[in-house]
């Protein structure tokens, strides 16, 4: 079934019929119309041809009528035309009481009222132009229509303002619509004069509504958006941790309800503590010892203090900074390519005979003398064979002479290049020092049951101290400890003498005179002392080691002998890293015999 189309007569009802045309009512109003369209033609070419009246009386205008009929016509014309002025003025006093648009109608009308001449003659309503009095036309103004070419042009005007507006609806089921855009249209025209203290002037409060609300400056926008899908998971996530912060505000909950029946809320009160960060100081540190007063207001008289007090950093006195050492210069200098003793002796051989060769380019070019001859008594008479036969002892006598000169001078430059013995010191630690950086340090421990012979303590000593050792001896009633640390090399040589070259049950040989020799005082209690060690029996003394191994670093910062007689003497003196020997050498056993 086709659609109905939308009319304006209701829904049931037959529409309602046009009248019919009649034909002949229109020819003639046709005919009239042209009729006069005929005659205003004519009169405005005859009006255009006529010439202008000069100064003076003006000529009468031809035309048919009598001339009372032509004065009642006029006087009849400037009657309309004084009661249309007045009207005219009326509405000026009116507009100049109440608020005016300098653009309205009525102020232009009150302007050419004002400048135009009083003579001028209206024009009727009609739209042809009709001559006023003596031939002149009226003022357009006066008028009572406006002309076609500028209603025409008020209708374009019109049509270009409103092309941007709605378009009336073309079906009646959206009229209501239509309807809904006219009031939100008035309404914008109402609020507009509100929100033009806004726009205009910047520093105006903003304009309220009746309700109170701050009127915005144009209807807001909706800027479209796209099409937003969630992650998988997402509300999953966000569900689990919500209930996760459930869950530990309740564990929150219920460990201050324990402690608070404990009596430990002040320790689980942490967490509700504000953490507080300290105040400035009143003085920075670094202006205190120059202000006079811990204040900054004690600036002014800062100036007088430094120079006049005697306890100000500020002094007469230049203070140089301590150098400090570069960088650059803290690095080592590279090392050399490291050769065996055979390349090195080639390498040697090959620098002297180059410099050999540079010094005899340089002879040859005389930039240096030549080197005298090196005459011995062997090669005498083939370098001064002339010379000889003259004089032979004397020239013999010479020869000598420079022979015992040269022997001198190498002595001279053999002895200047010998290190001293600081530097031999030197080198030897720098070399002991290499060999533990590279290879390591190793400490070994002997037990000696009796260490009382004045030559093995002299033995032990002097060898740790050439071997440039470490460690300590512990003397005690029951035995003796040896305790050395160092390269492994040097340790490998002191064991050699702690096991082999030592001589453990050599008894101690009496100097001769010691019999008849009479001490007093002290010196008698070290002869006791003596005598005591002398009538130990040394012909079951033994030594062992008995633990080797490496270590990181020396504890000891030489050899040093000291005497325990208790345990915790034996151990504070050994110290915490060897203390566990002391245990050790006391639980030790040696050929079946117990310590």
């Amino acid at each position: 079934m086709p659609p109905r189309r939308a009319t304006g007569q209701p829904e049931g009802q037959p529409p309602a019929k046009k009248p019919a045309m009649d034909l002949e009512a229109i020819k003639a109003k046709v005919a009239a119309q042209k009729q006069a369209l005929q005659a205003r033609l004519a009169s405005a070419k005859s009006t255009s041809s006529s010439p202008k009246p000069e100064l003076g009386p003006a000529a009468p205008p031809p035309s048919a009528a009598p001339a009372a009929a032509k004065n009642d016509d006029i006087a009849a014309r400037m009657a309309e035309v004084r009661a249309r002025i007045n009207a005219k003025k009326g509405l000026l006093a009116g507009a100049a009481a109440g608020p005016s648009r300098p653009d309205s109608r009525e102020s232009r009308d009150s302007r050419d009222s004002r400048g135009g001449s009083g003579s001028g003659s209206p024009a009727p309503s009609a739209p042809t132009s009709v001559s006023g009095i003596g031939g002149v036309a009226l003022h357009p103004l006066l008028a009572g229509d406006v002309g076609p070419s500028e209603q025409k042009e008020k209708n374009e005007k019109r049509a270009m303002a409103n092309r941007y507006k709605t378009m009336a609806p073309k079906f009646s089921s959206v009229r209501a619509n239509a309807a809904a855009v006219e009031a939100a249209a008035q309404q914008a025209e109402k609020s507009g004069d509100k929100t033009s203290a806004v726009i205009t002037n910047p520093y105006a409060a903003p304009a309220l509504d009746e309700e109170g609300q701050e009127l915005s400056a144009g209807p807001s926008k909706r800027s479209g958006r796209k099409m937003q899908f969630s992650a998988p998971g997402k509300y999953v996530k966000q569900g689990d941790q919500l209930r996760n912060e459930a869950k530990l505000e309740a564990l929150k909950a219920r460990i201050a309800e324990q402690s608070r029946k404990a009596g430990l809320d002040s320790e689980f009160d942490v967490l509700e503590r504000s953490l507080r960060r300290q105040a400035p100081p009143a003085v920075e540190w670094w202006d205190e010892a120059i202000l006079p007063d811990p204040t900054y207001d004690s600036i002014p008289s800062a100036l007088e203090y430094i120079e006049t007090n005697p306890d100000s950093l500020v002094t007469h006195l230049v203070q140089h900074p301590i150098p400090i050492v570069a960088q650059s210069d803290r690095k080592q200098a590279e090392r050399g390519l490291m050769l065996t003793k055979k390349e090195a002796r080639k390498m040697r051989r090959q620098r002297r005979l180059a410099e050999l060769e540079d010094k005899r380019d340089k002879q040859k070019m005389g930039l240096i003398p030549p080197d005298p001859p090196k005459v011995r008594l062997a090669n005498i008479v083939k370098v001064l064979a002339n010379e000889s036969s003259a004089d032979p002892t004397k020239i013999e006598n010479q020869v000598r002479k420079q022979v015992a000169m040269r022997a001198i001078r190498h002595e001279k430059d053999n002895a200047a290049r010998a290190l001293t013995k600081e530097q031999k010191r030197e080198k030897l630690y720098a070399k002991l020092e290499e060999k533990e950086r590279r290879q390591g340090l190793v400490a070994s421990a002997y037990i000696v049951k009796h260490l009382t012979n004045q030559r093995h303590k002299f033995k032990v000593r002097q060898t740790a101290k050439q071997d440039h050792l470490t460690g300590c001896v512990l003397f005690t009633p029951t035995f003796s400890i040896v305790l050395v640390e160092g390269v492994a090399k040097m340790a490998r040589h002191y064991h050699q003498l702690m096991t082999h070259r030592i001589d453990w049950t050599e008894q101690l040989r009496r100097r001769d005179g010691d019999e008849d020799s009479d001490d007093s005082g002290s010196e008698a209690g070290d002869k006791e002392k003596k005598d005591d060690e002398e009538d130990i029996d040394l012909s079951d003394n033994k030594c062992e080691q008995i633990w080797h191994a490496e270590v990181p670093e020396r504890v000891f910062g030489g050899f040093i002998a000291r005497h325990a007689e208790t345990d915790a003497r034996g151990k504070d003196i050994l110290g915490p890293k060897y203390e566990l020997l002391w245990d050790l050498a006391k639980r030790w056993t040696y050929g079946g015999e117990e310590f």
